[in-house]
């Protein structure tokens, strides 16, 4: 156990930490006009446009790494840590508001918000039961209170409206997320199978059998749906039509989502050659390898992923850019990524958010098909959330880029709080296929085991979203 000495004067550290990150957000947004968005203002990606403003983003993190620091410094120890066991209930309420479209009826229904009755109305459930519901998550600031009972949208709640109508909602449920930028998706995602699943992760840890697997159909999801089936089997078994589809939108939506100038960073995309190959693999519809194509227009691009993926994403690049398909620019290409990797003379292969899916075999089985088809000029770029422990990481000096600089202490070393998200992914990987988002020393680890080397490491915010880079070169 880690001692500390003068409470106080890590108190006021901390104080010290909010009050120059907010100082530093003013002076950020003032140089370049624009307006940091208020708890009340609703989500829009124009109003996020401070946000984005790297000396902005870099505050923001601070300050909430710093208040939720803060705040378990001062609460008892045992309010504590009864809150935390029951963060669950939290993610339980949030589940139902999504389901049941109460950001939408709140929206249509405008700024004085409505009466508990009327937002019933929009998937008909029990009014008495839902006022408990949206108060806890009033009080965690996801919707506003704005007179008893009477619930209207803040910044926080805005995020879970996919901008249709109620009636169409309930006319058509299951098309409920698309067309939409995924948030709400992810929202259902992580509360429904997502959240059950994490309800058995302690059966299955203290199981003498299943404990010790790194099966991806040995996991608490299959624990909680009494299923053999490994995640992607189950996805697409008969009665699962709407998981499958609100999780396709949650993926596509999560890399639309990144910055589309987090692909470019950390890599010398104009060093290649024209005509240079990059094979996007199991990269979904493309919505990353569209920023690629769009700024690096000497480059080919191959899209890989399953068979119905390739079909989807055929409709996606003629709307987004027309004729690019027809040119041979990009290929959209349907493959097995455990089968030998069909395209051999690659400069680039790009692995984004795939090996955080899969236990270590079957992530060595990626690699090395790669590797397989890999030239020796070939370089091989793992985009995922690479983890930091809760520590300083000494050996990391010896890899270009791999060092970030430390927050100002006392926070941690990771980021704290601000980096949390990274961590939850993390246990929601466990529990739905054995998968897991890995430390730079385990990536090191699975290229060395697969005919890689690491070559260097980009890093990102703390708070970005599976935007880090490790690149290898084949050994």
């Amino acid at each position: 156990m880690t001692v500390r000495t003068n409470a106080l004067s890590e108190l006021r550290a901390l104080s010290k930490i909010i009050q120059e990150s907010i100082d530093s957000i003013e002076a950020a947004v003032t140089a370049e006009s624009v307006e940091f968005p208020s708890a009340y203002t609703p989500l829009t990606m124009e109003s996020e446009a401070a946000r984005m403003l790297p000396e902005v983003e870099k505050a923001c993190a601070l300050i909430v790494s710093a208040t939720s620091q803060l705040a378990f410094a001062v609460r008892s120890p045992l309010q504590s840590i009864v809150t935390v066991a029951l963060q669950h209930q939290v993610s339980a309420a949030l589940g139902v508001a999504a389901a049941a479209n109460i950001a939408e009826a709140c929206r249509e229904a405008g700024p004085q918000g409505a009466h508990v009755r009327d937002l019933a109305h929009a998937s008909h459930v029990d009014p008495a039961k839902l006022s408990r519901i949206l108060r806890l998550l009033a009080t965690n600031h996801v919707f506003v209170e704005v007179s008893p009972d009477v619930f209207a949208n803040n910044r926080v709640s805005s995020a879970l409206d996919t901008g249709k109508a109620v009636w169409a909602l309930l006319q058509s449920p299951g098309t409920k997320h698309v067309g939409t930028l995924g948030i709400a998706a992810a929202v259902g995602h992580c509360t429904d199978e997502g959240m059950k699943a994490a309800s058995y992760l302690q059966d299955v840890m203290l199981d003498p059998k299943l404990g010790p697997s790194t099966e991806p159909n040995d996991a608490a999801l299959n624990a909680a749906f009494n299923t053999k089936l490994s995640a992607w089997e189950w996805f697409e078994s008969p009665g699962n039509e709407h998981r499958q589809l609100r999780f396709g939108i949650t993926m596509e939506g999560s890399k639309q989502a990144a910055s589309l100038n987090a692909i470019k960073e950390g890599f010398d995309w104009d060093a290649l050659e024209s005509g240079s190959i990059v094979v996007d693999v199991g990269g979904g519809i493309g919505a990353q390898s569209m920023a690629i194509t769009q700024t690096f227009p000497h480059l080919r691009v191959i899209v890989q992923d399953r068979e119905q993926t390739v079909k989807d994403a055929v409709s996606f690049w003629e709307g987004q850019m027309p004729g690019v398909l027809q040119s041979g620019r990009v290929t959209l290409q349907a493959h097995d990524f455990f089968t030998p990797q069909p395209v051999k003379d690659a400069s680039v292969f790009v692995v984004r958010q795939v090996l955080h899916d899969w236990p270590d075999k079957q992530c060595l089985d990626i690699l090395r098909q790669l590797r397989g088809a890999a030239t020796p000029n070939t370089r091989l770029i793992i985009i995922d959330n690479l983890m930091s422990y809760a520590c300083v990481e000494e050996e990391l000096r010896n890899i270009p880029g791999a060092l970030r600089d430390l927050p100002p202490p006392p926070l941690l070393p990771n980021g704290g709080h601000s980096s949390t998200f990274a961590y939850t992914e993390d246990m929601l990987m466990l529990e739905m296929s054995n998968g897991q988002e890995r430390t730079i020393r385990q990536v090191k680890e699975l290229m060395a085991r697969s005919g890689w080397k690491l070559e260097s490491v980009h890093r990102s915010a703390p708070s970005a979203w599976s935007t880090q880079k490790a690149i290898g070169v084949p050994v």
